[in-house]
């Protein structure tokens, strides 16, 4: 059977794995669809639905399955509705985040294969920047990332953006061994199928986002501050309120002009690295603040190091980069 790692796929593919393995277990086990509903309603605090598709044949069988789009935007605790339909037809997961350039150019290719295909395979787009328990239960290593559920059977597939030759190359072996497990029915769009529930943020949050996609980064900023007063504890509005701040801080920057620039002083330095996070290059802005980190003297050591936390906050804990960047400055700290 074949194999992802195979020849003709390029090395960087991070994250790809033998599916024919798990997915021979999961039908041996006949188990896979209920593990993967408990990880999915363990990371969400929701119970598993029938949810927004319907299916009329079983694994094995060939028929249709009902859906309300070929590409869906799902909250975490939507997963867990597609797991009996990944028994019928393929489901891949894309685990996309606004913290890089490629992801939207990820998005655009899978959308445009998932849309060629005409129903051989269905896409599911998730925040991986808000979805941390899905990340780890997919082993993903780095955001943006695609993987795939296959008789219930959660697989890591690929990490980074692809050429769409590369991404039709994945979905020709995902088919493959679909049929080869007995997944060989196809999606059919149909405008009447129960459309899936918006999913519903806290009032704080929402105040935030619907700020920055108006450019009010200093109300979302805002907002994001007073959800921490409210609630210490909220991971997410922290991570929200590092991004907020670092949009804001860049908002009305030359980006250009910055990168092309000497950085000769600590305010210079923090400013190349939020534009460098910005643009998606957060190796090489932590790099710049570890370097002059280094260097300085106690007092910039502390700004830059508050700096550097709050822009790890922004990568986010599955980008490699950000394993480095605390590696390097454990041992610069001692």
């Amino acid at each position: 059977m074949s194999n992802f790692s195979g020849p003709g796929l390029p090395t960087s593919m991070g994250g790809a794995v033998d599916l024919s393995a798990l997915v021979n277990r999961a039908r041996q086990q006949n188990t896979a669809q209920d593990n993967t509903a408990n990880v999915a309603q363990s990371a969400s605090g929701q119970n598993n639905t029938t949810g927004s598709t319907t299916a009329a044949a079983g694994p094995g069988q060939t028929g249709t399955v009902r859906v309300a789009a070929l590409v869906q935007d799902i909250a975490p605790a939507g997963l867990a509705k597609f797991v009996k339909v990944s028994e019928k037809v393929p489901v891949l997961v894309e685990f996309h985040t606004v913290r890089s350039e490629g992801s939207a150019a990820l998005s655009r290719k899978l959308v445009a294969e998932v849309n060629r295909r005409g129903g051989e395979v269905l896409l599911l787009r998730l925040d991986g920047d808000s979805a941390g328990q899905l990340v780890q239960a997919f082993q993903i290593q780095g955001l943006p990332a695609v993987a795939a559920l296959l008789l219930g059977q959660p697989v890591p597939m690929f990490n980074g953006d692809q050429e769409p030759e590369v991404i039709s190359q994945v979905f020709d072996k995902l088919l493959q061994l679909a049929k080869e497990n007995g997944v060989s029915q196809v999606a059919q769009v149909d405008a009447d199928a129960p459309q899936p529930e918006e999913p519903k943020l806290p009032p704080r949050h929402q105040a935030a986002q619907d700020a920055i996609e108006a450019g009010d980064y200093a109300k979302a900023v805002s907002e994001y501050e007073a959800a921490l007063r409210e609630a210490p504890a909220d991971v997410l509005a922290a991570t929200g309120l590092a991004q907020a701040g670092l949009l804001l801080r860049t908002d009305n920057l030359d980006l250009q002009k910055v990168l092309s620039e000497p950085s000769t002083t600590l305010e210079s330095v923090l400013q190349k690295a939020d534009v460098l996070a910005v643009i998606g290059q957060f190796e090489k802005s932590f790099q710049a603040l570890l370097d002059t980190f280094e260097v300085a003297d106690k007092e910039d050591r502390e700004k830059l190091r508050g700096h550097l936390l709050e822009l790890f906050k922004v990568a986010g804990s599955t980008d490699p980069a950000v394993a480095q960047a605390r590696t390097r400055l454990t041992n610069l700290l001692y």
